[in-house]
């Protein structure tokens, strides 16, 4: 392998288990934020068990290409920004956009593999200043599989994004990849919480426990409660009543200097059953989902300086 001091070959690999998947490709945010809308639709004309292989197989394939740039999840480039398209003769390509257009090398290549359950998937990436290509690296191993993307640009002109203070350092193991902002509640509803006619809650009760969790996210990123500043693509799916058992997740997705963005789910977990008897209850199979929400909040600039020093110290460190 040829090198050089400022331009090098880059290589990526990611393997997962496709069962880590399964119940998240379900989940509607999470599969608008990890594939391309090319990606989804190809998915949905897939039988349940083809479907699975397919994005697992594009979620791994992403992995690797963040690593050939050099940099992890939720560090500035969103899996969506990736898409994983096949040629006639069903070989991956690779089509990239937005910030991750502006990250990557003049040349790329990704091949990706199945083993039962297991997804494996390699990225290679070589400059063009050598004068070769990725097909000089793997042979007949990723053949037809290389796509050049323009314009060209060395990964090193281009700064990755700083990493926030819980964001992960580092791509060694998938443990530390998931290493992510999160929070979570689970509550009972009481009965001095009906609202309306038929035992029914109001859906500000959920907005209360979202805006709950969006403050602990807050003050774990920033050591602020924070000021919340609105709510977006608020889905209302299920109704709740008293004797109901809630669980209400929250995820911080994007940050910027002042603001952070978190995705919120609540899931009805256990159901009151007064039907059977005035104190029945029955715990679900599968949580249902009563609703789904995006906040954005807003911390004092104070604290947004405080947070992006101690992560510049720790860095350092």
């Amino acid at each position: 392998m040829r090198t050089a001091a400022k331009q090098a070959a880059r290589v990526g690999l990611d393997v997962l288990d496709r069962s880590e998947l399964r119940r998240l490709i379900e989940r509607p945010w999470f599969l608008h934020f990890s594939f391309a809308p090319e990606e989804i639709a190809h998915a949905e004309t897939l039988g349940e068990d083809r479907r699975l292989e397919f994005l697992a197989g594009r979620f791994a394939a992403k992995e690797a290409l963040l690593k050939v740039l050099g940099i992890g999840l939720l560090q500035g480039v969103a899996p969506r920004e990736i898409c994983v398209e096949q040629t006639a003769r069903g070989a991956p390509v690779v089509h990239l956009c937005g910030r991750a257009a502006q990250l990557t090398l003049s040349s790329v290549s990704v091949s990706i593999t199945h083993k039962e359950n297991v997804v494996a998937a390699v990225a290679i990436s070589l400059p063009e200043a050598f004068g070769a290509t990725a097909d000089d690296l793997t042979g007949e191993a990723v053949g037809n599989r290389r796509t050049e993307l323009t314009p060209p640009k060395e990964l090193d002109a281009v700064p990755p994004p700083k990493t926030p203070a819980t964001a992960t350092v580092g791509t060694s193991t998938r443990s530390e990849r998931e290493v992510q902002t999160t929070a979570f509640l689970r509550v009972r509803v009481g009965q001095e919480e009906v609202h309306y006619g038929g035992n029914l809650v109001d859906g500000a009760r959920i907005l209360r426990l979202f805006g709950d969790l969006v403050t602990e996210i807050t003050v774990r990123t920033d050591g602020d409660e924070g000021l919340l500043a609105r709510y977006s693509d608020i889905r209302f799916t299920a109704p709740v009543r008293p004797g109901d058992y809630i669980e209400a997740r929250a995820r911080l997705v994007r940050q910027t200097r002042l603001r952070r963005v978190v995705e919120l789910e609540a899931h009805k977990v256990i159901r009151a059953s007064p039907e059977e008897a005035d104190s029945a209850g029955e715990v679900l199979d599968e949580p249902q989902l009563v609703c789904a929400a995006t906040a954005t909040t807003v911390v004092p600039h104070r604290r947004a300086h405080t947070a992006t020093a101690r992560t510049s110290t720790a860095e350092e460190a």
